[in-house]
């Protein structure tokens, strides 16, 4: 059921950023940021059983990873790519911080899954 939930609210997330044009009038609101990071979590704990401590640094990080996002993506326009990637990489250094070396090879496998965007072709 988790995994039905996450696959749905990713594709909700991609969903949205295709539909937006590229003034983003218009644009569908994401969901609270307290939910993308409570689904995120659920998925994370699942597959890595993290503890009580990584669980609530886990949701700092994440808290704050969605907040810069949702800031960079509300300036209007185009989002800055080099500012989505740094504040992505920044997220992924600090969760794999707080794994242990299983923990962060199972991460990687589910990294992708959990994060990438997927790309439309251009038209």
């Amino acid at each position: 059921m988790k995994t039905i939930a996450l696959t749905l609210f990713l594709l909700l997330l991609t969903a949205t950023g295709f539909s937006q044009n590229r003034q983003r009038q218009n644009a569908p609101t994401p969901p609270p940021i307290e939910e993308r990071v409570e689904t995120l979590l659920e998925k994370l704990n699942s597959e890595l059983s993290l503890s009580k401590e990584q669980l609530d640094s886990s949701e700092t990080i994440l808290t704050d990873f969605f907040t810069a996002r949702d800031k960079i993506m509300a300036s209007g326009g185009r989002p800055d790519r080099n500012k989505i990637e740094s504040i992505s990489n920044k997220r992924d250094t600090e969760l794999e911080a707080l794994l242990t070396a299983d923990q962060k090879k199972k991460y990687e496998k589910i990294k992708e899954e959990l994060f990438q965007r997927r790309r439309r072709p251009n038209q």
